[in-house]
């Protein structure tokens, strides 16, 4: 496994463990996988975007209609295509940002779900 899978899997579940009621609303979004050319083409076909941030929280928060994270780790920086994507989410009233690491992931989520506990 790579570091970043492994705070992938690391931010998962500790999500699910932390937030129970809303692990159905928390997805990762496989969009990182090496394929043909072919396998490619299919998947585009079928709805695949280039630039799609790594995960997404579907649950409103006061200021936002749900939150996209892309988690990067060490040097890893953000494509152009994963810039304009969070920049079109944040038009669209998201909350879209880059996460570097595990351990800023979680404060992001955290600070985005600052209201869910009061609930």
């Amino acid at each position: 496994m790579t570091p970043e899978q492994i705070d992938h899997i690391n931010l998962v579940n500790w999500f699910h463990h932390s937030y129970p009621d809303l692990a159905e609303d928390f997805m990762h979004i496989a969009n990182e996988r090496a394929c043909s050319i072919q396998q490619g083409r299919l998947l585009k076909r079928m709805g695949v975007k280039a630039g799609t941030s790594d995960f997404f929280l579907a649950y409103p928060n006061d200021s936002y209609a749900g939150l996209w994270l892309e988690l990067k780790v060490g040097n890893g920086k953000p494509s152009l295509a994963q810039i304009k994507f969070i920049e079109r989410k944040k038009l669209r009233g998201y909350q879209a940002t880059v996460a570097w690491g595990f351990e800023d992931a979680k404060e992001i989520i955290e600070v985005y779900l600052k209201n869910y506990l009061k609930n």
